[in-house]
C-alpha cells in the first residue's frame, strides 16, 4: 500500500522562546505565537541533538506519524534552522484497509 504524506506548516516559524538565556525553536500547527496557549501546554522535543518546544496538540498529531522537520534550503547550513513545516507519513502499522474496518 502506498503511503500518503502530508506537509503541515509551522505557524511559529520565526518564533523562538528564550529559557534560561537560550533561544529554542518553536513548532505549532495551530498557534502563531506561544502566548496564545498556557506555558504548561508546551513540551520539549529532543530532535537530533537539539531541543524544540512543541505545543501538546501538535505533538499528539505528530505522534501518529513518522515525521521529518523541514527548513528552507537557504537555512539548511544553520545548526538550528527555522522549522517551516513537518512532513508526516502515517505509520504503516496504523494503516488499515477500509474494507477491514467495516467487517
Amino acid at each position: 500500500m502506498a503511503q500518503m504524506s502530508r506537509v503541515v506548516p509551522n505557524k511559529c516559524v520565526q518564533t523562538r522562546a528564550e529559557i534560561d538565556g537560550r533561544a529554542y525553536r518553536m513548532l505549532s500547527f495551530l498557534h502563531d505565537h506561544p502566548s496564545r496557549i498556557p506555558e504548561d501546554q508546551w513540551s520539549v522535543l529532543d530532535h537530533e541533538g537539539s531541543k524544540v518546544l512543541v505545543d501538546e496538540v501538535t505533538l499528539s498529531l505528530m505522534a501518529e506519524c513518522q515525521c521529518e522537520l523541514l527548513c528552507r534550503d537557504a537555512d539548511s547550513a544553520s545548526r538550528e534552522p527555522s522549522i517551516v513545516a513537518v512532513r508526516m507519513v502515517p505509520r504503516e502499522e496504523d494503516i488499515v484497509p477500509l474494507e477491514d474496518v467495516n467487517e
